[in-house]
């Protein structure tokens, strides 16, 4: 199924159940979102090459080479 169909048929269901199983389905959907956030930032830390990139790029800033990153302006134009 695709994602656009289940947000719709999520809606739906949301909008059939009373205030507090609501409370109930939004705090489901919080701990899922932070189980999600959770589970990508230890993917993260569990990689050595992105863990080296992140420290070298400490240094770049502690030693004042701003020139050697890309602007957010540029960044956000390639998205």
């Amino acid at each position: 199924m695709q994602s656009t169909t289940l947000k719709k048929d999520a809606k739906k269901a949301i909008d059939k159940l009373s205030e507090e199983k609501v409370r109930v389905a939004i705090d489901f959907i919080d701990y899922l979102k932070e189980k999600e956030e959770m589970e990508a930032t230890l993917e993260i830390l569990s990689s050595h090459e992105l863990m080296a990139q992140i420290e070298e790029a400490e240094k770049a800033i502690k030693k004042g080479k701003l020139h050697e990153f890309v602007s957010w302006k540029k960044v956000k134009r390639n998205v």
